[in-house]
Formats: structure tokens, sequence, C-alpha cells
């Protein structure tokens, strides 16, 4: 069984090359810049017309169509190159995984993310309200200044500053909506699971468990206690929950100073429902964003930026992990027991006695409550009197992060239900009481804090001279991240700069470099060089296309560098450690006491380093037919080595070494190519846009150090990371002959309806030395998004859509293992499964209450294309004009209605969410209604 992209997506993905999208969106920031328009880059910005980088850029603006709690989620689709997977809706804990231009190593593929200028752990804590922009930086030439932190790619977050006005800007704006979950798996009733578990029984070669006295009791559904029928997803969850949020903020000022100030309120409730917030909790998140920014001019050479910004925020969630509670809706029998007595008491077993119900509403709950501080000031000096366009600058910034810990907790006592014979000869059931009921008990502690320092300093110099523009920066940079209770800061310096030169602003070259190092590695060889170059040509100056009337503008811009990536590597590995280890050690006296050794640990590594990675980048940015229609396409290849690999995968166990160092061994081939396109136009009154983008990103492990493997096509080498290894299956055993007759299979004993496997080396056994690369792996190597929209006289409809192509998912877990550990049994594994009868049409195994190594592993059998498309935003507005408005003493005002993935398409033969296979928290749809209003 091969895993292909679904026959729809690719040919989508490929009408995004001559789409475009309107401007503010990421394909328009991506589109050929305008002279005046400046592009936000690594410790500054450059006139748009002037990069020479690969670099994109949406707005704050942009991002606020996509409601969600997160500002990460609202990146989905937005920017070419940038991969965003989301991993469910879970308030507070909704992260999702980001990859800027695939994956790059076997490593850590983490990318550096700052807010202006101060590194932080993730963008989910900001409010869209307070961002100017959001860029992301590709190549060599845009990263090196950020050294051997910068090679897994940069997201630079600008917040917003204040405009010049002779008035105060007031602006409010309010989102309220709800949410429900795209998809929820259907699982089995209790009747169908009584049958159905006596089918796998029999399969098994045991006795039924149920009597038809049983069937027929669940079947008529008449006595819910002695013939329970449970839906744990209904008795949990609500039918939808709340998602609003508000800002306000102020801007204004003159020359002299402007100010820019944001007060931003969100809640975001989760979907379970009967919780009071007193002696229990729902999943909840709340969050307060504040930001203040003023630029003063306090004379016609000096400027003084200052910022100060944050977040509180306080979670309550009950006294269960989310992947546990999940995990018992589908894993708890829904005959298993009543949820309640007929008194209304929670029920349970000794062997289930985690009632989800009682879990959620008996146990009390957990809360954390976080606080972020940052605060920037930034002094710019220019030096005309020296020289023109010379200036130097200084700034100083600071964050601190704290999490703190409250819990109240409590046992209760559970019901046991025991099925006894009543008087009358017939069943019934009574509940004896186990455990006992305590009062809440507050728990606080384990308190988290960190604080970072950043101090950077330099000089800026930019001047024309007749057709020559030259500019240039240095700045050195020292940035301290201190933990509490850890005696030893992080720290990293960094000596940077670049050199720019144009020759009559068409032909346009850069360097850039850094010297940067950080304390976690060997002294001696704790700084590094990373130079950059990149050049560009603006050829619609040139006289052979100044007058064309097809190309109003066309660059072209390549670049070549080298970048460092720090992540993944352990602290301070250069030194040989100690300690005791409890696998190892000695027995005394009589062989009772046992006394662990105190032992070598971890071989130490004297050379051990950054990653390095040499990024080659070659572009293009045109503009045609009066810039109706733009295009920008970027193509890359980037060598990654020196990644570290455990070097106890090759190495032999004759060397007596515990534990092997990692070394900077491992090697990855990463390439691919980026397009954005936009058109804009308008028919009398009716303006219309269209537009969006395509990533495509692969890679190959050249290097891999992996576990030595007894066959070649097992090789990890010449894979790409990540790549799904397993068996591949030949369809069902038809009969006990066709079990025979078939190559032994190792895992199992096998019966008819088990899945068959190919023996890839012949050698008559079915064992892991026949696993091989099936499909691709969990992330997507092709992204693209399209978005499409009309104007007419203040109404405005805009659709956005987004997919993913080239991935492959594992269907593994309790969804997809029925009668596990007593789990339930979807719809799709119920009329799918094997049976003597079914034989021909079966596309699932036959069921079995037992353990089964055979069926429940790796292979193609369970492989399915991740490729899906999903109708990611709509939203309908409408804009009042401006003669009523003034009557009302606005200067703006705007309704809309918007929905949040309303529709997918996929061709997932189950029926789950394509992107989080519908295991745990589920992604959710969102309903919104919303206005903003200047006054």
């Amino acid at each position: 069984m091969k895993v292909q992209p679904h026959k729809h997506i690719l040919p989508a993905a490929a009408l995004l090359l001559s789409l475009a999208a309107w401007p503010g969106t990421a394909a328009a920031q991506s589109a050929p810049p305008v002279q005046d328009s400046l592009q936000r880059l690594a410790y500054g910005s450059q006139p748009k017309d002037q990069v020479t980088v690969s670099a994109a850029s949406v707005s704050g603006a942009e991002l606020r169509k996509t409601h969600t709690a997160s500002l990460s989620n609202a990146l989905i689709g937005r920017l070419p190159g940038l991969a965003i997977m989301n991993n469910g809706g879970e308030p507070g804990f909704d992260d999702p995984d980001v990859f800027i231009r695939g994956r790059h190593t076997t490593g850590n593929n983490g990318q550096l993310v700052l807010v202006d200028g101060i590194q932080i752990n993730s963008l989910s804590y900001l409010s869209v309200d307070e961002i100017e922009s959001v860029t992301v930086l590709k190549d060599a030439a845009a990263l090196a200044l950020y050294g051997a932190r910068g090679a897994n790619g940069v997201l630079l977050v600008t917040t917003r500053r204040g405009r010049a006005s002779d008035k105060v800007n007031i602006t409010f704006n309010a989102r309220y909506g709800f949410q429900t979950p795209t998809m929820i798996p259907k699982l089995a009733g209790s009747y169908d699971y009584a049958r159905l578990h006596n089918e796998a029984r029999q399969n098994d070669g045991l006795a039924p468990l149920y009597t038809q006295q049983d069937l027929d009791g669940y079947r008529a559904g008449t006595d819910p206690y002695l013939y329970p029928d449970v839906s744990w997803y209904d008795e949990i969850l609500g039918k939808s929950s709340p998602l609003h949020d508000y800002s306000l903020t102020f801007d204004g000022g003159g020359e002299s100073a402007k100010y820019f100030v944001m007060l931003g309120y969100m809640n975001n409730q989760g979907l379970y429902k009967g919780t009071d917030g007193k002696n229990n909790a729902n999943i909840q998140f709340q969050r307060v964003n504040f930001r203040a920014n003023v630029d003063l001019n306090i004379t016609k050479s000096l400027t003084v930026q200052v910022g100060l910004g944050g977040n509180l925020q306080d979670r309550k969630f009950p006294p269960i992990s989310t992947a546990n509670a999940w995990n018992n809706m589908v894993t708890y029998a829904p005959n298993l027991y009543p949820v309640r007595t007929p008194d209304g008491k929670i029920t349970g077993t000794a062997n289930y006695p985690n009632n989800p119900v009682g879990y959620l509403l008996e146990k009390g709950y957990q809360s954390r409550h976080d606080r972020n501080i940052q605060s920037t000031a930034r002094i710019t000096q220019r030096l005309d009197v020296i020289t023109k366009g010379l200036e130097i600058f200084g700034a100083m910034m600071f964050d601190n992060e704290f999490n703190g810990r409250y819990d109240k907790l409590r046992n209760y006592a559970y019901y046991e239900p025991i099925r006894t014979t009543g008087p009358d000869g017939l069943p019934q059931v009574n509940f004896v009481e186990r455990g006992l009921n305590t009062d809440l008990t507050v728990t606080t502690g384990n308190d988290y804090e960190n604080n970072r320092i950043i101090f950077n300093g330099g000089l800026n110099y930019n001047r024309r001279f007749n057709q020559h523009g030259l500019g240039a920066m240095v700045m050195f940079q020292r940035d301290k991240y201190t933990v509490l209770n850890n005696q030893s800061p992080f720290t990293m310096e960094n000596l940077a700069g670049r050199i720019s030169y144009d020759y009559a602003q068409k032909y346009l070259a850069e360097l850039s470099f850094s010297y940067s190092g950080l304390e976690a590695f060997p002294p001696g060889h704790r700084f590094g060089f990373f130079p950059a170059l990149s050049a560009g040509w603006l050829l619609h100056k040139e006289d052979f296309l100044r007058n064309s009337r097809v190309i109003n503008y066309l660059k072209l811009r390549a670049s070549a560098g080298l970048v460092g990536n720090d992540k993944g590597a352990t602290r301070f590995a250069y030194n040989q450690y100690w300690g005791e280890q409890s696998s190892q050690g000695y027995y005394f006296g009589t062989g009772t006491s046992f006394s662990p050794a105190f032992v070598q640990l971890a071989l130490a590594n004297p050379n051990i380093t950054w990653e390095k990675s040499m990024i080659y980048n070659v572009g293009a940015d045109a503009a045609f037919v009066n810039n109706k229609l733009s295009l920008s396409v970027d193509v890359f290849r980037e060598n990654r080595y020196d990644i570290l690999v455990n070097m106890g995968n090759v190495m032999p166990g004759l060397s007596g070494i515990a534990s092997m160092a990692v070394e900077n061994r491992g090697k990855v081939l990463n390439y691919g190519t980026e397009v954005s396109a936009t058109y804009k136009d308008k028919a009398g009154s009716v303006n219309y846009f269209a537009g969006g983008q395509f990533s495509f990103a692969r890679n190959k492990v050249t290097a891999a150090y992996d576990v030595p493997r007894k066959e070649a096509y097992a090789s990890r080498q010449d894979q790409p990371v990540g790549q799904y290894f397993g068996l591949e299956a030949l369809g069902f055993f038809k009969n006990e002959s066709d079990i025979a007759s078939s190559p032994t299979q190792t895992f199992s004993n096998v019966r008819p309806g088990d899945i068959k496997y190919k023996d890839q080396n012949n050698d008559g056994i079915i064992d892991i030395n026949d696993e091989v690369p099936l499909g691709r792996h969990s992330y997507p190597e092709i992204n693209f998004s399209l978005n499409a929209g009309v104007e007419y006289k203040g109404f405005s409809l805009e659709l956005f859509f987004q997919g993913m192509a080239n991935r492959t998912v594992y269907l593994d877990g309790y969804l997809f293992q029925p009668f596990a550990n007593g789990a339930n049994i979807t719809d799709w594994y119920m009329d799918n499964r094997w049976t003597p009868e079914r034989h021909a049409v079966a596309t699932a195994p036959r069921l079995t209450t037992e353990p089964n190594l055979n069926n429940y592993r790796a292979s193609d059998f369970w492989f399915r294309s991740g490729s899906f498309l999903r109708l990611r935003n709509v939203e309908l507005g409408y804009t009042f004009p401006k003669q009523v408005l003034r009557r009302l003493h606005m200067q703006h005002l705007r309704i809309f209605v918007s929905g949040l993935n309303l529709l997918s398409w996929d061709n997932l033969d189950v029926k789950i969410d394509p992107e989080t296979l519908s295991v745990g928290y589920p992604v959710l749809k969102t309903y919104t209604t919303g206005l903003s209003v200047n006054f």
C-alpha cells in the first residue's frame, strides 16, 4: 500500500501560483515593494526596494481576521516558508508546532522568536492588537547577524508605535465567538460494544462475556443501572465554549513626542460542562495584555524610544492531564458502569476508579498564574557634526517571567456497582462505597522565574555620494538569561555588522557577519564567525525595460552564507561528570542491602560545538500589468552539518563505556522553493482580489550515525528527517491454510483476519528486519494558502483557504485499537472489520481482546496521506460610510461576522481531523461577531 497525496490537493496548490492576495495579506507583503516602504530585518530595517535577503511580513491587522486565543495559530497560512501545525484547541495550551522552511536537522528545529529585540519562548501570549507586524527571516543573509542562534530561522515581532496626529486616536476592538469541535469520533453504544466484544473473544478462541440476556438489556436500555449505556463524550463535553477578547488603544502625539498605549483582555473557556469554578474547574484561560511605547525627539539629533509591555495569564484546569482525560473518554467502555448511583453519587470500580465525570467535578482543580514583563529603552544620537549620515545608538532591554501554582485538590468516595441476584431470581445492582471523602487541600510552590537582560550598542552609517549609496552598521550585544535556582546564567555575546552598497539604486550588494559565542561550549571554542553575502539587481530600471508596459518591476537577488544552531546542545557537555547510577551498584551483607554505585556518566566531548548551516538562496520579485499582478519567488538549498548524534548507536558494547558522548557528525540536506502571487483590480465600484502562496521544503539525512541495521533498505541514511518505517502489508490472512503457506510472523500467533506482511529479505520470517521506509513523515513538505474576496460600497467578503500536502499520518493508539485495555470501538472499525463473511471487503483487522503485537505495529496498513485543504477563515463585514459616522462623532466603524475552520477536504477513510487525528483536545471551529470603532 502506497501513501499518496490527495489527488485534489496538489492541483489546488498549483492554482495558487497564478493567484494573488489583497494588500495587507502575507502574499501582498511579499509583493514587489515601493521605494518608501520599510522591511523589518535583523537589528533594523531597510527600504523594501533595496532588500536583497529572503524575508516576508504580515501585519497585525491581517492576523486579526483569524479569531484564535493564540497569535501562533493566527499565523497559519499567512507567511510563505512558515509551516504551522495545529495541536488542538486546548485553552492556554494550544501552542502549535512551527517550522521555517521545513526541518533542517535531526536535532532541535526550534526557531528564534524576538519581540522588539527581546527573545521569548512563545508568540501565543501576545495580543494581536499590540502587533504592528510579524516577519520571518529565512536565508543566510537575513540570519547571519544572529550567528550561532539563527540557522532554524527567525520570527521578528514588531509592536505598534504612535503616529503624529493633531488629536488622540482611540480605537476599541471587540470579538465574541463560540467554539465547537471540528470532529469528535463516533463510538459504539453498549449493545454494539457488548456484541462486538463477544465477537472478539470468539476470534480469540474464548467464551463470550455477555449473555443474550445482557445483550437484550443493553438493546432495550430500560435499566440504566443494570445495563448502563454511557457516552463519556456526551457526559463530559458541552456543545460549545466561548472565546472573547477586547482591546482599547490610544495613539497620537506631535513631532517631539509620539505614543501608543494598548490594554487588552481575552477569555477562552474549554468544552467541559457542569463545573462551578470553585470546587472544580473547566479548562479556562484568561489573559490581560498591556503595551506602552513612547518616541521622544529630545533634540534635533537625539531621539529616545522607551517601551513597556507584558501580560498576566490565569489558567484553571481539572487535576488530570488533558491527554489522560481524553484517553479515558474512549477507553472507558460505555457499559463499564453508570455515571452516578440513583441518589447521585459518583460510581467507580477497583480497576477503573477514575470515573471521568468524578475526576472532573469531585477532585478539585489546578491553576497556574503567570506574569511576563518586558521593558526597552533605546537612545540614538546623530553624529552629523563628525560626518553626515553617522549615528550612535545604545539600548537596554529587560524581560521577566514568573510562573506560579495554586491547586485545590481532594479525594472522594465512589460507589462500586455489584451485580447480584434478587429475591425474584432476576439480576440487580447494589452499590458499595469505596474510599473516603476529604476536604479540599491547597497546594502551592514549584514557582518558576527567569530574567533576561540585554545590552546592545553600536554605530549606523547611511549616505549617498551621487550615484553611490553606502550603508554600514556595527554593534555589540550581550544577552544574559538567569533562571531561578540555577547557579549558572545563560550568556550570549555577539559582535555583528553589515555593509551595504548600491550603484544608481539598481545594483545592490550587502555583506553581513557576526562573531558570536555562548557559554555552553568549551573555553577557547565558544565563539564562531558567521558571514553572508547578498546581491540584487533592479532590472526594471535598465533601459531595455524602463518603458515596458508589461513589466513594471523586476528584481533579482541571491545570497549565500553560514549560520549556526545552538539548540539541542547539552550545556557544559565538554566536562566529565560522575554520579550515582541506580541501575549499577553493590549488595552488602546478606545481599539484601543495595547501594548505588558512583559511576562515570556520559562521556565528555571536549570538542562539542553548534550545528552549522551553509544556505544558498536565489529569488525574484516582479510586478506586471500596471502593478495589478505581483510575484515573488525563492529557491533555496541548505547544507546542515555538525549535527549532534549519539555515538553510542555505532559504538560496540565491548568499548565498556556506559554512556557515549554526543558528537558533531550528523548532516542534513534541505532544499525547496517558495512562491507568492498577488492580483488586485476593480470593476466599477467593485474591488476584488485573489492570491496565495506555495511553499515546498524537502530534506535528506546524509550522515545519520544511527543504529546499524541488518538490511540496507532499513537504513535512516539518505532518508528524510522523521521518515516513517514499518512493514508492508499484503492484506489479511484468509484462513489457516494461508497462514501455513506464508512466511512465519514472529510478533505473535496469528489467526485468520490478522494482517499479513511482505518478507522483504526472503528469509522466510517476518520480523523487524522487514521494515522499509513507508509514506513520508508527520510534517508537510508542501504548504499552501489561497485568499480571495470582494468589496462593494462598504460591504466586504473574504475567504481564506489553507492546506498541506506530502505528509503522512500514522493511525496509532486507542482510537484504532478497540478493546485494548477495555477501549471502545469507533464506527469506522465497526463498519470495516474483518469477518469470515466480509473478508473480501474488510479494511480493518479482525477484532480481538488480547494484545496483538502483529496487527497494531507500524505498517503501511495504518499510514494515510495527511494532505488536506481547509477553509481556514471566512469574514463578512460592513464599514459604515463617513457621512453617517460624522454625526456619531466617529472616525471609523466596522462590524463583521467570521468563521474559523469551517470545512475540510482530505482523503482519509477514517472520520478524524486530519491535523490532530482527533486524539486529545480537538481542533475547534469558531463562529465570531465583532466590531472595530475609532474615535
